[in-house]
């Protein structure tokens, strides 16, 4: 079994930087992701992916190992949540699988290093290899169960270190997840991820549960372009590959023209809420990826006026045990400030009170109350749609009604 060197948790720099708690830049000093840089509204979100040039070296990673995928392995049943275990799985030259070097876990993102074997002949064929990486010899703390990781896997080879693989794990995906609601996302200014990228977004659909993306922005000379791709979503997070479509018939051409199919970056979600997603796309060059460009992603209402107004107008509250539903008008807000807003019932007694998230538009607890009693609280909230539970612990929704 392969374990984690003790030694990367005292290393001085290492130390620093938990101190310094920098966000994507609070890794381990010589594993720092490619950081979020800003962009002009021009170049928007896809030209990020292409405009630079990878800042890794190519050939020294791909003498270690290529096609990475990082797993969840699978734990036995057990009625208390236990901590994940997470492996490396590839291809590498037959006879030099990498080895682990080290890994270092800050907050939810863990970065792995992988080294060279040290044998010294290996083969010209690419053969699997699966690495696990234990974090029970006292390296790292167990990793703590039911969050969402963000894993960078790099090469130290020959003295530089070079991203190989990303990936998002959600180590709880037996609780319930957010639902994403169908519609246009658009970019936004998050603490997170930066800046917003204007004129960028998604088209995110959800049917039967699979998930349809597809990403709008630009091309490298500004020209508007659009990725798509289709996954399945492991619980709040969802890996999906996209593609560009290329070559086809314009609008009034005659048809008949088949588009051809260009590969294009990767999008991984995780969903914050049923209308706020962070996203990570991902750029892949021979079986490695090479980089990384984060931005949050938020479905807002067309309509003006205060954050409130995005949810009056009707809508019914619909117990999940099969209960009575019972009908609200939510009228103009009663008060609203920078941290919460309330709605009134224009039928009833009943009032909806809101807390926005700490910098945002969008509201991350609201509660409904009638007659002074509390009816639900809810935990994800959507333009459409609340899921929460009621006082006794029910699973309850508010779901508005279409008009």
């Amino acid at each position: 079994m392969t374990t984690i060197v003790p030694k990367a948790l005292r290393h001085k720099d290492f130390r620093q930087s938990r101190l310094a708690g920098a966000g994507e830049g609070a890794h381990y000093p010589q594993m720092l992701p490619i950081r979020t840089r800003k962009r002009s509204a021009r170049a928007g979100l896809v030209t990020a992916l292409f405009a630079f040039a990878c800042a890794f070296p190519v050939g020294a990673a791909e003498l270690i190992a290529k096609d990475l995928r990082v797993q969840l392995e699978s734990s036995k049943a057990s009625t208390t949540p236990q901590p994940p275990r997470i492996a490396v799985v590839g291809r590498a030259l037959a006879g030099c699988a990498p080895q682990l070097d080290r890994a270092v876990l800050d907050g939810n993102d863990l970065s792995i290093a992988l080294k060279k074997s040290p044998q010294n002949n290996c083969a010209k064929a690419w053969v699997p290899f699966y690495l696990r990486v234990d974090a029970a010899a006292n390296a790292i703390a167990p990793l703590p169960p039911g969050q969402v990781y963000r894993i960078r896997v790099y090469s130290t080879d020959h003295g530089t270190t070079s991203l190989l693989a990303f990936a998002l794990l959600d180590a709880n995906t037996a609780n319930a997840a957010p639902t994403p609601e169908s519609g246009l996302w658009w970019s936004e200014a998050s603490t997170d991820t930066g800046a917003a990228s204007a004129g960028n977004g998604a088209s995110i659909e959800l049917q039967d549960g699979r998930l349809a993306v597809s990403l709008l922005g630009f091309g490298e000379t500004g020209a508007a372009t659009w990725y798509f791709g289709t996954a399945q979503p492991k619980g709040r997070v969802a890996r999906v590959p996209l593609l560009q479509l290329a070559n086809g018939d314009p609008p009034f051409a005659p048809l008949g023209n088949q588009p051809s199919a260009q590969p294009g970056p990767r999008i991984e979600l995780e969903f914050l809420s049923p209308s706020r997603a962070r996203a990570y796309l991902v750029r892949n060059d021979g079986g490695r990826d090479v980089e990384v460009r984060a931005l949050t992603l938020s479905r807002s209402r067309f309509a003006n006026g205060p954050v409130s107004a995005n949810w009056t107008g009707q809508w019914v509250l619909v117990p999940d045990d099969g209960g009575a539903p019972r009908s609200f008008e939510f009228a103009a807000a009663g008060s609203q400030d920078s941290e919460n807003f309330h709605l009134t019932d224009a039928t009833g007694d009943a009032r909806l009170d809101c807390r926005l998230e700490n910098g945002t538009d969008h509201p991350d607890l609201c509660t409904l109350s009638a007659a002074a009693a509390v009816l639900a609280d809810f935990d994800q909230v959507g333009l459409d749609h609340l899921a929460g539970r009621t006082s006794g612990g029910a699973r309850v929704t508010l779901m508005r009604v279409p008009r």
